[in-house]
């Protein structure tokens, strides 16, 4: 199948719940060690060492997902996350406010706090992580401000996880998105990104969604064009002979940022027009 044919990020069949059921509970994913534990052994360890530190941390991430937020939350006072879609949103917002029905993310938070020496602690790691998470800004990456007409400042740390592969139409609209998202990181500031290797589709239920296909050394040059340098990177083969997804390799990445780069955003303004910009707290 032609891979622009594939549904995208945005689409109405696009079901937040279901990406989380489908992916990030172990059970029902056999790709949980490479896609959850592996991000969160990572971001662990990265914390813990002292080599990314800050007040103020931005998530961006595919989905309404939070269990990488239950390790951020023990370095960072303040998480601002950016969304994309109001399913999203409003998903992310069931689990923020422990509605009825929101996503259960306890299973996580144990894997966190046996990683902490803290397994007992686990029952407390989402409230601490719902309390960190101050804003909730959807995102328009088609506009030259992104956030409008929400203005946040830069922060200490950003934290990239999986979306830009999916909201990224071609390699110059990865280029260009990256390079807006880092703008919202202080110079000297860390981005955590993490992403997979020639994965061209993932499935959430019936539906084929895109996702952009990128090799090891795209991803090095759009990094370090977007103002960075790469002071560690690290990747995992995928060992899922599933079929919900083709991805090869997650990879995660540890990037200081070193100077502003203008991203030109003509050739990106027509992707995803349908998304606008609400400020949620």
């Amino acid at each position: 199948m032609d891979s622009s044919l594939h549904k995208q990020y945005h689409d109405e069949e696009f079901d937040p719940r279901g990406l989380i059921d489908t992916y990030c509970y172990n059970g029902t994913n056999d790709m949980f060690e490479e896609t959850v534990v592996y991000p969160i052994k990572q971001l662990f360890k990265c914390f813990s060492s002292g080599r990314v530190r800050g007040e103020t941390l931005l998530d961006v991430t595919s989905g309404p997902l939070a269990f990488h937020l239950l390790t951020a939350c023990d370095y960072f006072k303040e998480i601002n996350v950016i969304e994309f879609t109001d399913a999203n949103i409003r998903e992310f917002e069931m689990w923020k406010n422990k509605e009825p029905g929101a996503a259960d993310w306890s299973h996580t938070a144990k894997i966190v706090c046996d990683l902490e020496g803290k397994s007992e602690e686990w029952p407390g790691k989402e409230d601490k992580a719902r309390r960190a998470v101050k804003r909730i800004v959807k995102c328009d990456l088609t506009k030259d401000n992104p956030l409008e007409p929400v203005v946040l400042p830069q922060m200490d740390c950003l934290l990239c996880m999986y979306v830009l592969l999916v909201v990224s139409k071609d390699h110059q609209a990865y280029r260009s998105n990256l390079k807006k998202l880092a703008s919202m990181l202080k110079i000297g500031g860390h981005m955590l990104l993490v992403g997979t290797y020639n994965q061209s589709f993932y499935m959430i239920g019936e539906h084929k969604f895109f996702c952009l296909s990128c090799d090891e050394e795209f991803v090095r040059e759009a990094v370090c064009d977007a103002g960075f340098i790469i002071e560690n990177l690290e990747t995992l083969s995928n060992k899922s002979t599933r079929d919900l997804t083709d991805i090869k390799h997650v990879f995660f990445i540890i990037a200081r940022k070193e100077r502003e780069v203008q991203s030109n955003n003509s050739e990106n303004r027509k992707t995803y027009s349908n998304l606008s910009d609400t400020l949620y707290t």
